[in-house]
């Protein structure tokens, strides 16, 4: 299953490194994400354009993933979950 892991405010998909490894062995694929303005170089970025990236990393799995947001990355993993119900198999919240 792909697990798409959200990290909160200031945090890059590098903070996923150990978890993401344990998800490998286990057999998942994880897609840790970079959210824009959290490290990915843009200046400034909007709560639409993080929802958007979340989006599109869940548009971007060939099955039904699992979204995983840690604090306040909670929030987009409920807006992704709330927009594209049809497309996940399970949401969780750390």
């Amino acid at each position: 299953m792909d697990i798409v892991l959200i990290g909160g405010l200031w945090l890059n998909g590098s903070v996923w490194e150990g978890v993401a490894s344990t998800l490998e062995s286990l057999g998942h694929r994880p897609v840790p994400l970079t959210l824009p303005g959290q490290g990915d170089g843009a200046a400034t970025a909007t709560l639409d354009d993080q929802v958007a990236a979340a989006l599109a990393a869940v548009d971007a799995a060939p099955g039904r993933p699992m979204v995983v947001g840690h604090s306040a990355a909670c929030a987009l993993a409920w807006l992704a979950a709330d927009r594209r119900p049809e497309r996940l198999a399970k949401v969780a919240l750390i």
